[in-house]
């Protein structure tokens, strides 16, 4: 995903719907607002994600509040909700997330997410050599390793599924899966 610097509101939007509702895996979390709060919708009459974004930190507006809970997820755990939101470093480039952002920021929302938002998302990439770059980490392993346990650990299976004492409650158990699949 790439965009030159004169992109406009309406393709960021536009392929950051294109993501939140297929690769960027968004919606297996919050899309039923069970497991994280929905964001299309209203939650708790606080109206959609682009309505209510701006209120949830002091000294964030929408733009930062939405970005920094995509990379630093931890920090912004909405009450009600656990901290299974894995940082999207890991599986998106910083123009995907850019993208989201802006789509996000378009549900009730004014879209802020400029050109120059994707430039410094690019240029931190080139620098750090990080999946900001605009090379999405999903496509394979984050890192180079053959070992299983770690390939699961860089791509952040174990945020939703078991694995021995490792890992969430969200996904099926992975422990002893192999001895439950059927030979066949």
């Amino acid at each position: 995903l790439t965009f030159g610097a004169d992109v406009t509101p309406e393709q960021l939007v536009a392929a950051g719907e294109e993501l939140y509702n297929g690769a960027g895996g968004c919606t297996a979390c919050h899309g039923l607002g069970t497991r994280a709060p929905n964001l299309l919708t209203d939650e708790a009459g606080t109206g959609p994600i682009g309505v209510r974004c701006a209120k949830r930190v002091p000294g964030q507006d929408c733009k930062q509040y939405l970005h920094a809970s995509m990379v630093d997820p931890a920090a912004h755990v909405v009450p009600g909700y656990g901290p299974i939101m894995p940082d999207m470093r890991r599986t998106l480039s910083g123009t995907q997330i850019w993208a989201i952002v802006a789509y996000l920021q378009s549900q009730g929302g004014e879209v802020t997410v400029t050109a120059e938002d994707i430039a410094a998302a690019e240029a931190e990439g080139a620098t750090t050599g990080t999946a900001a770059g605009g090379q999405a980490g999903s496509a394979a392993p984050a890192g180079a390793s053959l070992d299983p346990l770690t390939i699961m650990r860089e791509n952040q299976c174990l945020v939703c599924h078991k694995l021995g004492d490792e890992g969430g409650p969200l996904g099926p158990e992975l422990t002893r899966i192999g001895a439950r699949l059927d030979a066949d």
